[in-house]
């Protein structure tokens, strides 16, 4: 009987070199896979590689489609039984797929992937993503509700029974719905914590305030059209699990994670109000209100405040000097200020952790992401 075929899938657009790596790091995998398809998706230069193996092809659009196309095109051109889907910014134990094809043979499972843990440096977003952000299924092996699209394997088969992406047109998220379009077909998503998979990929951090927010921002404008005190319901939304994330920053003695906090919190309100300014009334009067109490959170910090405000406007956000003072309607959702005073983490924070956030971002060493320039449009 002939073995299984398997395909290794990766998706490249102007990171050429992290698809490279991959490709070449592909041979040290103890199961080497007997395809390698990259999508290269419209990249300025198009993707080529010195030394590529014979068996690796490169489909390339003309025009960059975005990941969800992307990948949809990759995983349809699969020849093999199997398919190992690999985001190129991410990197996985040379046993990985030894570990995790057996599960496959198990007719009911439909995806399986591993651990899966930020770690791309030292650098300050680098810490607080490998805390806070893509890190799924560390420690659990077994059935799961989410498999990261970061890497995954599933049967050829499988993918074309479901239909692969064709009723997915979001550029985000497609394997949110390929884990359901899967659970709703009766199948179990398996994860097996001895796989290890490790994201590699270093951005700013307006660029981790956009990918974080890209992620969760529909859902949460969609109910704030809905909340009657939209105040209220932005505070218990973001407000109430940053100051969770802020104990736990605490612990960990990192205070320059407050400042992430901070940053990500104004784009989140900002962009929400802007969206509902364009659908119900005195919302621009709101808006003026916050930027009155987020003035007066910073106030006797002018330097921190000059940064944030810079962040703010490299991320496309329209600021002007709030024409009030009337913060009561926001006096609740700013509870949290007395803690940024109390202990000098404000002073320290405008003293020193200016100079440090200035310093993180000269380095040279950042990787390229399509979420710097990320549309919030709904």
């Amino acid at each position: 009987m002939k073995s299984p075929t398997i395909t290794l899938c990766t998706y490249t657009y102007n990171d050429a070199e992290f698809a490279s790596d991959l490709v070449r790091r592909s041979h040290s995998f103890t199961v080497r896979p007997d395809e390698i398809v990259v999508v290269d998706d419209g990249s300025d230069v198009p993707f080529s590689m010195d030394g590529a193996p014979e068996n690796l092809r490169i489909l390339r659009h003309e025009s960059n489609r975005g990941i969800t196309r992307a990948k949809g095109a990759g995983l349809s051109a699969a020849t093999g039984d199997y398919i190992f889907s690999m985001d190129c910014d991410t990197r996985v134990s040379p046993d990985w797929l030894e570990r995790n094809l057996p599960h496959l043979l198990t007719p009911e499972i439909g995806l399986v992937g591993g651990a899966l843990i930020h770690q791309s440096g030292d650098d300050l977003v680098s810490r607080y993503m490998r805390t806070f952000g893509d890190n799924h299924n560390l420690n659990h092996t077994g059935s799961v509700d989410f498999i990261p699209g970061n890497a995954f394997l599933l049967r050829r088969e499988t993918w074309e029974e479901a239909g692969g992406f064709s009723d997915y047109h979001q550029t985000n998220c497609q394997d949110h719905y390929l884990c359901n379009r899967l659970k709703s077909m009766g199948y179990t998503l398996f994860s097996n914590a001895d796989a290890k998979a490790w994201q590699r990929r270093r951005v700013t951090r307006t660029t981790m305030c956009k990918r974080v927010w890209k992620w969760c921002h529909e859902p949460i404008k969609k109910q704030a059209i809905q909340a009657d005190d939209v105040v209220t319901y932005l505070f218990g939304t973001l407000v109430a699990p940053m100051l969770d994330r802020c104990d736990h920053a605490a612990e960990m003695g990192e205070p320059l994670f407050y400042y992430l906090e901070l940053l990500y919190l104004a784009h989140a309100v900002m962009d929400t109000l802007d969206f509902l300014g364009q659908r119900r009334s005195g919302t621009i009067e709101l808006r003026n209100e916050f930027m009155a109490g987020l003035a007066d959170l910073f106030k006797g910090a002018p330097r921190i405040w000059a940064l944030l405000k810079a962040d703010l406007v490299s991320m496309g956000h329209a600021l002007s000097q709030p024409t009030t003072d009337n913060i009561a309607r926001w006096n609740e959702f700013f509870m949290f200020s007395k803690m940024f005073r109390e202990g000098g983490l404000l002073i320290w924070l405008n003293r020193n952790g200016a100079i440090l956030l200035v310093r993180d971002e000269m380095k040279d060493d950042y990787h390229f992401s399509s979420y710097a320039e990320a549309s919030f449009a709904v």
